[in-house]
Formats: structure tokens, sequence, C-alpha cells
């Protein structure tokens, strides 16, 4: 009998339209296990809404004042069964079945990271995260989603935690503006905080044997690739294959006020309205809590979500950044850049 999952993923009031995005899609796909949502500085109002649709918790004492650096938090609650973790800034497009089935063999499902950072890796690691043994070097994966059995694997949440609480709050995400991304990405080992801890783990206390890493159809590398078949069942292809999650990653986020900047042509950008506002959503928001490119209405397609400016360039997928100044259809009527989303 496979083992019951639990969700677990962390919010504040700035990501509770991607939260709620995230529980829809869940339950849109036939999830109805529990999504446990720790809190960083949700509203009372957001609290109240999530109340009937997911548990809601604190931690009592917070080692680090960065969110992302509470990613296992679970091994605060004594979880069983299997352990899922998830971002809400991800809409999943198909049943989990597949990463829920190799838990259930007692693998830990992961996906690897971006293509461009899929050999990340660094000696240091095996003193900064205090490892049992030098890091193998193997594919470098997202720690957004993962999924194991809590009875196969007890230490790991545990394990992971402390190696995040070895990363200096200030080193995490830390972008110098006169290096460049890649120079920083490359010489700065501690960069990723929590992703960076779970894969010096992975690379050295867990046999490879054990962990699945996902095809990479199922969570795009390019969600400016991802072809959107079927808004309805929230059926996407990739290279071939079905997507399972959308993986909207960085900053800022769609809903968020600078969002425009990313509307580039992609699934989740298409997706979320569809999603948050249909009226069989688990927990539906109303058009005037989103912003107006993502609206599911005329003002909405006015400022077309497909490309917020007109005739703007999309990023090369080199993942350099190309810009180009033309008269914004947004609204605001400024002029801006159009960013491609990767």
């Amino acid at each position: 009998m496979a083992e019951r999952a639990t969700f677990y993923t962390i919010a504040d009031a700035r990501y509770f339209p991607g939260l709620v995005a995230l529980l829809d899609s869940l339950r849109l796909n036939g999830h109805d296990e529990e999504l446990v949502v720790l809190d960083q500085g949700l509203t009372p109002a957001q609290r109240k809404r999530l109340a009937a649709h997911a548990t809601v918790v604190e931690l009592p004492g917070e080692r680090h004042s960065h969110p992302a650096l509470l990613k296992p938090y679970p091994a605060e609650f004594s979880p069983s069964g299997t352990v899922v973790l998830i971002d809400s800034d991800m809409l999943v497009t198909q049943p989990l079945s597949g990463p829920l089935a190799d838990a259930a063999e007692g693998r830990i499902a992961v996906f690897s990271d971006h293509e461009s950072s899929a050999s990340r890796w660094f000696a240091e690691w095996e003193q900064e995260f205090e490892l049992a043994a030098p890091p193998r070097r193997q594919r470098y994966v997202n720690a957004g989603f993962v999924a194991f059995s809590q009875d196969r694997w007890p230490d790991l949440l545990a394990r992971w935690r402390r190696a995040c609480e070895l990363v200096p709050a200030e080193r995490y995400g830390r972008m110098p503006r006169l290096l460049p991304r890649r120079a920083v990405l490359e010489g700065e080992s501690l960069w990723a905080g929590d992703q960076d801890a779970l894969n010096a783990i992975l690379m050295s206390e867990v046999p490879p044997e054990a962990i699945s890493v996902r095809p990479p159809h199922e969570q795009p590398d390019w969600l400016s690739e991802v072809e959107l078949v079927d808004a309805q069942t929230l059926t996407c292809r990739y290279r071939g294959g079905e997507t399972t999650i959308l993986h909207f990653s960085l900053g800022p986020k769609p809903w968020e006020s600078g969002g425009w900047r990313r509307a580039s042509r992609n699934a989740y950008f298409e997706l979320f309205p569809r999603v948050v506002l249909r009226q069989d959503a688990a927990l539906r928001l109303e058009p005037k809590e989103l912003p107006v490119w993502l609206r599911d209405d005329s003002r909405a397609h006015a400022a077309d979500r497909p490309s917020a400016c007109s005739g703007a360039a999309a990023t090369p997928r080199s993942g350099s950044r190309a810009r180009a100044h033309t008269a914004c259809r947004l609204p605001c009527g400024s002029r801006c850049s159009d960013y491609a989303t990767a």
C-alpha cells in the first residue's frame, strides 16, 4: 500500500497568489493530500482564506532570516509517510504519480536544475557543509521539488536543516553589481543556499542509485518553449513529453508589481489566471487581486500577456539579456523592456 503523501511549502503575503495557484493546480490534478504552509508573513485575511484548504504552521524559533534557508522545516513537525517539498511558484500540470512512485520505492525524487547549472559543483562543500565524504560530480538538481519516504530516509530533513544552518545568510543569493552573473555562480559556492546544501548531501552522503532525477521534459528549463495543449486539464508538452511542473524561478514573479517585465510568451503566464480564476478552483482569487497582465479579461488581453512590449526582442537562449525599448502596451503607457523567461 502506497504511503500517504504530505505536501510542504513556504509563503508570505507577497507569495500568496503563487501559493493559491499551487494549491489549485494540485487539487485540479486530483491531489487531495494535506498541504502544509510555513507562514513567513501571511496576513490574517490570507490565513483565514487558507484555513479550509491548508494547514498553516509557524516555527517557534527561526534559525535564519531568509525563508529559502528554512526549506527543510518539516523536520520540526515529525513528518511521516511521503514528504513532498514544493515551491509556491510552481504549477502542477499533471498528477505527480511518477515522483511519488519513486519515493514509495525508496528513492529521492528530484528534478534537474536549469541546464546552465547542471554541472555546478564545489570541492569546498566538503568543509562548508561538514560532509562525511568529498562530493562526487553528478547532475546538480533543483531544490524546488523533493519527494521521499520519511521511513526510508528518516534523517534527510534534519541533515539538510543542519547544512542550511551552516550557510551565512549574507552569502545566499549575493550578486555583486560589478560582477557578471556567471562569474558569481561559478565562484560563490554558497550562492544557492538550501539548494547547494541539498546537492552537497546528495553528492556525498546519499548513494547515486538512491536518487531519481526525473526526465527533463517534466520540469522544463525554458518556459517559452512549452506548448499549452489544454488549458482546462492544464496539459502541457515540452520537447516531446508532457510536463509535470512549471517552475517560475527567480524574480520578479508574474503577480508582483514588476512582473510585466517577464510577461513573455510562456505557459506559466497563460495558465496562471486560468487556474486561480476558474469557478471550480479550490481557493479562487478575484480578478482585482491580480495585476492587469494576469487578468483573464479584455484588459489583460489589451496588455498582451504573450509579450508585454510591442516588438520587444526576446532573450537569447544563451541566457544573456536583450533589451528593446518600445512603446509599451500596458496601461501605464511607459517605455519598458521585455525579458524572456528561462
